[in-house]
This record gives C-alpha cells, sequence and structure tokens, in this order.
C-alpha cells in the first residue's frame, strides 16, 4: 500500500539529492567549463534549463551568472539555497519566454527525455535554442535512443535522508516510443518504514530525430556519444 503523504515525498528535492548522491557534479562541471571554453570563449551567462536541486550551478557559479528554470518548485526552492545569485523560475521547458538571451543554455541529466514525443522534443529545443545569443550554445545531454534502451533491467539506489534512509528499486519497460520505468521506494525512520511508488514514461529520441530538432531550430549541431555519464550531449551552435 501506498503511504499517505507520496507526492509530497517523490517530489522533495531532499530525497532527489539522496538519491544521486553518487553523482560528480563536480566532476560533470568540469567537463562542461572545458566544454564551454573550446566553444563560447569568454562565455559569462547560462541558463540551465530542467535544472533539478540545482547541483550542477554549484560548481558553474565559480565561472558564470548562472540561472535555471524547472517545473518543480521545492526543487526551484534547493536551487535557490544552492546559487542565491540566480534566479529560478518556473518554467515548462517547451514554451517558456524568459526575455533574456545567454551564451549558454543547457539541458541536463537526461531531462529532455521527460516531453516524452519527438514533436514536443524539438518544441523544448526551439524553445530553448530562441534563449541562447548569438555566438552561443545549446548542450543537450539526451536520454537513451530507441536501440540503447534495455527493458527488463532492474537498477537500487539508496541514500540518506535528514531523517533516516531512503532505497529506491527500479524496473524498466518500453511501450512504443516511451521508456516506462516503475520505481519503489522504502523511506525509513525511527519511527516507520514508508513505501512509495511512481512511474515514469521518458521519450526515446533517435538521434536522427534530436539531429533535426536542432535544425530546424536554426542551429548546426555536432552529437559528442559520450559526454558526462556516457548517454552523450547535443552541442548546437549559432553563428556569431
Amino acid at each position: 500500500m501506498v503511504s499517505s503523504g507520496a507526492d509530497d515525498f517523490l517530489q522533495s528535492a531532499e530525497l532527489y539529492d539522496a538519491i544521486y548522491h553518487f553523482k560528480n557534479y563536480q566532476r560533470e562541471g568540469e567537463y562542461l567549463r572545458n566544454l564551454i571554453d573550446r566553444i563560447v570563449p569568454h562565455a559569462q551567462t547560462l541558463l540551465d534549463v530542467a535544472c533539478g536541486t540545482g547541483e550542477h550551478a554549484g560548481f558553474l557559479k565559480q565561472y558564470y551568472s548562472v540561472d535555471g528554470v524547472d517545473l518543480n518548485e521545492k526543487y526551484l526552492e534547493a536551487a535557490r539555497r544552492k546559487n542565491p545569485r540566480g534566479t529560478y523560475r518556473r518554467a515548462d521547458m517547451t514554451n517558456f519566454d524568459l526575455g533574456f538571451r545567454y551564451d549558454v543554455v543547457t539541458c541536463l541529466f537526461s531531462a529532455i527525455g521527460y516531453v516524452r514525443t519527438a514533436s514536443f522534443a524539438a518544441r523544448a529545443i526551439a524553445c530553448m535554442a530562441q534563449h541562447v545569443r548569438p555566438g552561443g550554445s545549446l548542450i543537450v545531454e539526451p536520454w537513451f535512443t530507441p536501440e540503447r534502451w534495455k527493458p527488463g533491467t532492474v537498477t537500487i539506489n539508496s541514500g540518506e535522508t535528514n531523517d533516516g534512509l531512503v532505497c529506491r528499486m527500479a524496473l524498466s519497460h518500453r511501450q512504443d516510443s516511451l521508456a516506462v520505468i516503475s520505481l519503489h521506494y522504502l523511506h525509513g525512520t525511527r519511527q516507520s518504514v514508508r513505501y512509495y511508488k511512481e512511474q515514469l514514461e521518458l521519450g526515446l529520441f533517435t538521434e536522427e530525430e534530436m539531429v533535426r530538432s536542432f535544425e530546424h531550430a536554426g542551429m548546426h549541431v555536432v552529437h559528442e556519444p559520450t559526454g558526462l555519464i556516457g548517454r552523450g550531449l547535443y552541442i548546437g551552435t549559432f553563428p556569431p
């Protein structure tokens, strides 16, 4: 049985950071810094789309003025605490207008997959591209392609929260062009152990669909196959 308060727990920044504590955000930030130095010399401003709890900004704020957007207000609150100088707004990546262009726009940790369809991915990339200044760059870390997705895979992650421990087990499926992930959580404290579950659906976009989305946005795009964690990067640039 799913515990009451599941939505609050599953959307909490504390849970997110506990589950993904294994990610080396400093190493990823250093990779991004070196990449940006090559493609956008003297970059000063960066927008992180689907910024989550703001862990990347914790490193990148040393070098850039970093702002962010996300749909989860609790994540945005955490991002504001980690980067008080940044401006963080609640926004849908497929339809937002901040009225400002940045030297670099990023969309990391496969967040693009949450739009679910290739047409919405194209809308998101076009929207992000509209926030890149001439000579700037859009950097998107993709979700898996259809041929790389492995249904039937079981994984487990665990971490510490302020009041105890959390464990998450994930089982992968596939439904047409969607990766479907069933997630099961145990949250243990001194008072109780509670169980929560949720299901995620992420779009399985081909390399051709991703490249076409950048091109339709008027950008030249390079696909870097390894990237931050082995999922690759799409690097779009506008002519100066």
